[in-house]
């Protein structure tokens, strides 16, 4: 009779475990990141165009605070994209658990990410 170790059951591995939920936050990030930065770009130039065609002040005051706001949210929405890929490295590497907590509800807040549904 041998001592051999007794195998794990498939799927006990904890690194397989959050395999799925790991890319999960890579594919929210990627995809938010994505389209914050498509939405960062086409939101400066769409302003400049726009101040410049337009000859009321006021008017061009306002675009210009609008745009302004705009930019802000898209590099929100980029820092919030950049916080889930690093959490995904976290995660696959089974580090930081809180920090994976958190981009984890990020990334199913429909408000903060654009791709709730994947991040869900």
């Amino acid at each position: 009779m041998t001592n051999d170790p007794v195998p794990a059951p498939p799927g006990s591995d904890p690194r397989s475990q959050v395999s799925g939920p790991a890319t999960g936050l890579l594919v929210t990030g990627i995809i938010g990141g994505v389209i914050m930065l498509i939405s960062l770009i086409s939101g400066l130039l769409g302003a400049g165009w726009m101040t410049m065609m337009e000859d009321d002040i006021p008017e061009r005051l306002e675009m210009m605070f609008e745009a302004s706001f705009r930019t802000a949210g898209s590099l929100v929405g980029l820092l919030i994209a950049a916080f889930l890929v690093y959490a995904w490295s976290k995660m696959k590497e089974m580090e930081s658990w809180g920090l994976c907590i958190a981009a984890s509800i990020l990334a199913i807040v429909p408000c903060l990410s654009p791709c709730c549904l994947v991040g869900l």
